[in-house]
């Protein structure tokens, strides 16, 4: 039997585990880039952010309504 260590991304590594899979190989282990990862989270936190500061400044014009804290926790 042979080992193969490879690189490759995210969405290709799980095509080809399920490729090995089919032609009856195993998959012993997947490991995810730190770096990648860290890097997508932290893309997200900051296009979350920027969305929230965009409705506040939607707010502050007028152009949307918010609820009010009692709104909000009524919801709850």
């Amino acid at each position: 039997m042979t080992t193969l260590t490879i690189e490759i991304s995210e969405k290709a590594g799980k095509t080809l585990a399920e490729l090995v899979e089919q032609l009856g190989g195993k998959v012993i282990s997947i490991k995810e880039d730190k770096k990648t990862k860290a890097a997508t989270k932290k893309k997200q936190v900051l296009d979350d952010l920027e969305e929230s500061v965009n409705f506040v400044k939607l707010h502050q014009q007028g152009k949307v309504e918010t609820k009010t804290i009692e709104e909000l926790l009524d919801e709850l």
